[in-house]
């Protein structure tokens, strides 16, 4: 019988062979795959896409460059990166997932993606990592802007900012940024020390879902992002929240139904008289997001009603000025919605049989009609207690009955 002995050193190459054949190279892409074309910046990219509008499918030779501000490591998006160059930035989404990294330096092959907008927000779109996408270098260092959250608006979309001095408001102090169990994503309020407020959105997918949001006040490195223009930011990770510095007074109150709920957060409603008349959620009228609104039309005609909206349990023992603030439109006639306070309501019954309630309408400026939205500026709140209930009483007659809307509802500690 023959045997046959293979050479151990044409066997070791076998091996080596047969490793680097599996290995996928994301860095280098042959180069002949990917031609040298003409640049375009960030900032062209978006002029083109304004200019032409809809949905551009690109055939022409194009290249963009920039660094990878935001990847998928952590879970807070998927199958998406945001990049950045001197003129601006742009969320890129891409066919599979993984290759490309924060603090990648790149060049995007712009042939055969798509260049169009996702709920207002300028993509790159439909981008293999294999075929579009050629690294220059990797680890590079990209600086966030530091900026206040008055001047953040939809035009910083995609950007890589810092917020210094700002807290996530008090009633959301020890929840989760989102629910990891059930992979919901979930929007928790951010506020600097003026009042200003920011969303910042996280998704049930990420790593840090379940983290609990600090107690503290200090920064927070995120990335703009926004839904058609109503502003929302974009955790990177969890280690670039560094809260550690006491509270200031900020809000202990904010309800904005965007959830599309309006009992959300412990907010009751009691129907006092009259059919069952409900407060709803609505973005009728080209709203960016929910709010919620009454009316007392009812099958092609008003009905008597009268319907109470009314905050949970508020703790103001140690208030110096707390004030409420709050968004309202309506129109058609009828009686104008009234705001109440009360320091000895239970919580649950009918608030005309049980608590001594406070008129505080005089101070609110409430809109006058045709569906016209305005802010009630801060309405004091000079009745101060750890039981403190906000309420806003509709009442509608047989006769007449406005829609009234609110939106933004906060109480400022």
């Amino acid at each position: 019988m023959k045997r046959y002995i293979l050479n151990s050193t044409f066997v070791l190459a076998l091996g080596v062979l047969a490793l680097s054949s599996c290995k996928k190279e994301y860095d280098t892409p042959p180069l002949e795959e990917i031609p040298e074309t003409d640049v375009m910046t960030i900032d062209e990219l978006r002029t083109w896409q304004e200019t032409e509008g809809g949905v551009i499918s690109i055939q022409e030779e194009l290249s963009v460059y920039g660094i990878i501000t935001m990847d998928e490591t952590d879970g807070n998006v998927y199958k998406n990166i945001y990049m950045q160059d001197h003129t601006g930035a742009v969320n890129v989404r891409m066919l599979s997932g993984g290759g490309v990294y924060q603090g990648d330096s790149v060049r995007i092959y712009l042939k055969g993606t798509i260049l169009s907008k996702y709920n207002g927000v300028l993509q790159i779109d439909s981008v293999d990592v294999d075929k579009n996408i050629i690294k220059q270098s990797t680890n590079n260092t990209f600086a966030p802007e530091d900026i206040s959250i008055d001047l953040i608006t939809a035009l910083k979309e995609s950007e890589l900012i810092r917020i210094n001095d700002v807290q996530f408001i008090k009633p959301e102090v020890g929840q989760t940024f989102a629910d990891g169990e059930e992979l919901i994503s979930l929007d928790r309020i951010l506020e600097d020390a003026d009042g200003n407020t920011i969303k910042v959105r996280t998704s049930g997918y990420a790593a840090f879902a379940d983290q609990l949001i600090p107690e503290g006040s200090g920064s927070i490195v995120c990335i703009v992002s926004h839904f058609n223009g109503e502003v929302q930011l974009l955790i990177r990770s969890f280690s670039e929240i560094a809260m550690t510095s006491d509270r200031f007074s900020g809000l202990l109150i904010a309800k904005d139904f965007d959830d599309g709920e309006i009992t959300t957060g412990d907010w009751i409603t009691y129907q006092v008289a009259g059919p069952e008349i409900k407060w709803e959620t609505s973005s009728a009228g080209g709203a960016p997001n929910d709010y919620g609104v009454i009316s007392n039309y009812l099958d092609g005609v008003n009905v008597a009603t009268e319907n109470w909206l009314i905050s949970p349990s508020i703790d103001l023992s140690s208030g110096a000025a707390p004030y409420l603030n709050f968004d309202n439109a309506c129109s058609y006639d009828g009686a104008a919605i009234e705001i109440y306070v009360s320091t000895d309501y239970d919580g649950t019954i009918n608030p005309n049989e049980q608590g001594s309630w406070t008129n505080i309408s005089v101070a609110a400026t409430l809109s006058t009609g045709f569906f016209t939205w305005v802010n009630s500026t801060n309405v004091p709140i000079a009745t101060l207690g750890t039981n403190v209930h906000i309420a806003f009483k509709y009442t509608g007659s047989a006769s007449d009955g406005r829609t009234w809307e609110l939106d933004n509802i906060i109480i400022h500690e």
